[in-house]
């Protein structure tokens, strides 16, 4: 299946006479990852998951493909950030971060322009240093925005008045995740599982943090079993990646047409070892 796409942004630019848009602008943004296709451009992959050796070149593909019929601007950039412990990531100034791969990386061309019907690949030029710090897990999200040029505005008459412009656009954005040989996804674990009911709506909490050094792509499921009746319910499989020394929390909906009774839960997360998976269990009680 061809992926599309990941990470469309919407700009809002606020422009007024008299003031410096830089100065209103946060250092540390939430960066939304939604994934849906807009305008009819597309970007594939979504993400790269990479095992480079220190002191190696890798070279890669990114594939924009424009099937509008309107001509669109782009240029390229690079997020380093961290992630939240909803997994939302948030951007980093560039060289705050100390896994950030964006240093790393080089893509051409950085600027392109792509007519109706026309698609272009993009040169991901990879190149891991022999150095200390490139032995470790590290991660960017080349950027891929549309350029809007911004319209004269026009205050009118009144010197004094205020002139506000909104100009819409949209973007992409690849991850990219660096996981070197020498590093093994081997400790992820289940911090916290249990059950919560709260304005009338159950449900399983669990908090996973990932102790090793490497980045984990996991799945994780819950399972309940009614102890008595024996009936046994799967719930909702989750895939997510995990950054070394980061926490994600997951809440898992119970049903609301769950019969009444004494359940175990079983919470479990695999997170790509070969030896193991994680396991948490919890009893609650249905009215």
């Amino acid at each position: 299946m061809k992926l599309l796409f990941v990470l469309f942004l919407v700009f809002a630019v606020v422009l007024s006479y008299g003031q410096d848009n830089d100065s209103i602008q946060k250092n540390r943004q939430a960066i939304p990852d939604s994934a849906f296709e807009d305008m009819g451009v597309a970007v594939s992959p979504a993400s790269m998951h990479l095992s480079i050796k220190p002191g190696s070149i890798v070279i890669k593909e990114i594939k924009v493909n424009n099937v509008t019929k309107k001509t669109y601007n782009f240029n390229v950039g690079y997020c380093d950030f961290e992630m939240g412990r909803n997994g939302k990531p948030l951007s980093l100034k560039a060289g705050e971060g100390k896994y950030g791969l964006s240093k790393w990386i080089n893509v051409s061309p950085s600027y392109f322009t792509l007519k109706p019907g026309e698609e272009i690949k993009l040169k991901v030029v990879i190149e891991i240093p022999e150095q200390e710090d490139a032995y470790r897990a590290a991660w960017t999200i080349i950027t891929i925005d549309q350029i809007v040029d911004r319209p004269t505005l026009d205050a009118g008459n009144k010197p004094d008045r205020v002139a506000f412009g909104v100009i819409p656009s949209f973007g992409f954005g690849v991850y990219i995740y660096q996981n070197p040989p020498n590093v093994k996804i081997n400790s992820v674990v289940i911090n916290k599982f249990n059950f919560q009911e709260k304005d009338g709506k159950r449900k399983i909490e669990m908090v996973v943090n990932n102790t090793g050094d490497g980045i984990s792509y996991c799945s994780s499921y819950v399972e309940l079993t009614n102890t008595k009746t024996g009936l046994q319910k799967k719930l909702q499989v989750k895939k997510f990646t995990i950054l070394p020394q980061y926490f994600r929390d997951f809440f898992y909906d119970l049903p609301t047409d769950l019969p009444s009774g004494n359940y175990t839960a079983v919470g479990v997360v695999d997170f790509g070892s070969s030896e193991e998976i994680v396991a948490a269990q919890a009893e609650f009680i249905v009215p």
